[in-house]
Formats: C-alpha cells, sequence, structure tokens
C-alpha cells in the first residue's frame, strides 16, 4: 500500500485504522462523498480506503464517518 507522497505503509492493516477516539492527538474524521454512480474510482469502498490510507501516512487513525 502506498500513501498520498508515494511512501510506502508496509505491514498496515487497514481495519486498526478505524477505531474509537482515544485522545492521542490524532483522532480523525473520515469524509465519504455517496453518489448513485459505481465508478471504481469513487465509490464509497475505495474512498474509504483512500482515507484510511491518508490517515495511515501521517499516524492517525479514524475514528467516525462523515458520510455526504
Amino acid at each position: 500500500m502506498r500513501s498520498r507522497n508515494g511512501e510506502v505503509l508496509r505491514g498496515t492493516d487497514l481495519n486498526m485504522l478505524d477505531r474509537l477516539y482515544d485522545g492521542c492527538g490524532k483522532c480523525l474524521l473520515g469524509v465519504r462523498r455517496l453518489s448513485r454512480m459505481k465508478l471504481v474510482t469513487s465509490s464509497p469502498e475505495r474512498q474509504r480506503e483512500d482515507v484510511l490510507t491518508a490517515a495511515a501516512s501521517v499516524g492517525g487513525h479514524i475514528i467516525g464517518w462523515a458520510d455526504d
């Protein structure tokens, strides 16, 4: 898996990045834009993966999701 800047995130389990608030200072909210279109590049599943990868790249984790 790669971060946005191309850095490899080795051994990162994306499911571990979606957890409860723990006060660590790197608790983030994930945002997904829902659409009727099922494009591979914009599906909610793909957006979730992208958000979790971005959170991992800064050492954070997702504590909740806002779906638009």
